[in-house]
């Protein structure tokens, strides 16, 4: 959970998503929206190995401009957790940017088993537009 900030209603913003897998489980991640202000993604890892699109990682970064729409990873290896967070380029230079003072993700757990994510970066104000994404495991 982030100490920093909260929702727009005081709901609590994580800053790391961590959720049970096992090997064999499929991983698809589907972007919703994106904010126009800078290049926004999902760092998805496991202490293991993942798999998507035939590269095989124990992390990976969809990009929502370069990635497909929704997109599905396979879990080969793992020790039992996956962990998420939304990524920004901001265009300082670095290959990704994440857990700022004022970034996180409100999580909203959908009737479907899924879970939607909405996401801030950074700023003095957290808009939790920034990026939109589902997480569903199966």
């Amino acid at each position: 959970m982030s100490t920093t900030i909260v929702g727009p209603i005081g709901e609590p913003a994580v800053m790391i998503e961590s959720l049970p897998v096992s090997a064999g489980q499929h991983v698809t991640v589907t972007f919703e929206a994106v904010g126009p202000r800078w290049r926004q993604g999902v760092f998805i890892a496991t202490a293991g190995r993942l798999e998507i699109a035939g590269t095989s990682s124990p992390s990976l970064v969809l990009w929502s401009d370069s990635a497909p729409a929704s997109s599905t990873i396979t879990v080969v290896e793992t020790d039992g957790r996956l962990v998420f967070y939304n990524v920004w380029d901001s265009g300082r230079g670095r290959k990704f940017e994440s857990q700022s003072f004022t970034s996180g993700m409100l999580v909203e757990p959908l009737a479907d088993g899924s879970s939607k994510y909405s996401c801030a970066d950074i700023g003095t104000e957290p808009d939790f537009s920034r990026i939109v994404f589902r997480v569903r495991i199966e």
